[in-house]
């Protein structure tokens, strides 16, 4: 009989994820929207944080990034484990020049032992910005 998947208590994408000198962890600028004025769109580093509980030993985990047009890109991470039934894992991932190459919904995912995991995720919608009268070129979250 295969062993059951951990609960993924929660998934979130911030500006930036640390853990303080109590060793709690810490979530700066979350957010669900990137505006881009053109194609690639793109921020320079961001942080995914993961949240995992109810399994037992060590679990294969990774990343989906889905974009709008169903495009998928798998980002491994290091194995999580969980030293008993009731434990929790936290991670934290940083991202650095991801590049969104389309507009509309992308949906970040947790993969647990090859299994996509349906819920939570997160979704950044990446939105077209009209061009600024000086014609900067920046994206921002």
């Amino acid at each position: 009989m295969p062993r059951p998947l951990p609960l993924v208590e929660w998934l979130h994408i911030c500006d930036y994820a640390f853990r303080d000198e109590h060793g709690k962890l810490c979530l700066i600028g979350l957010f669900d929207a990137l505006h881009s004025l053109e194609l690639p769109g793109r921020l320079p580093v961001f942080s995914v944080a993961i949240g995992i509980t109810d399994g037992e030993g060590e679990y294969r985990v990774g990343l989906r990034i889905e974009a709008p047009s169903g495009k998928v890109v798998d980002l491994p991470l290091p194995p999580m484990r969980l030293a008993a039934r009731h434990a929790r894992a936290r991670a934290v991932l940083r991202l650095a020049g991801l590049p969104f190459e389309e507009f509309g919904r992308y949906t970040f995912r947790l993969v647990v032992d090859g299994q996509p995991i349906e819920h939570p995720v997160h979704h950044v919608d990446h939105v077209q910005r009209p061009a600024s009268p000086g014609g900067g070129r920046e994206a921002e979250a």
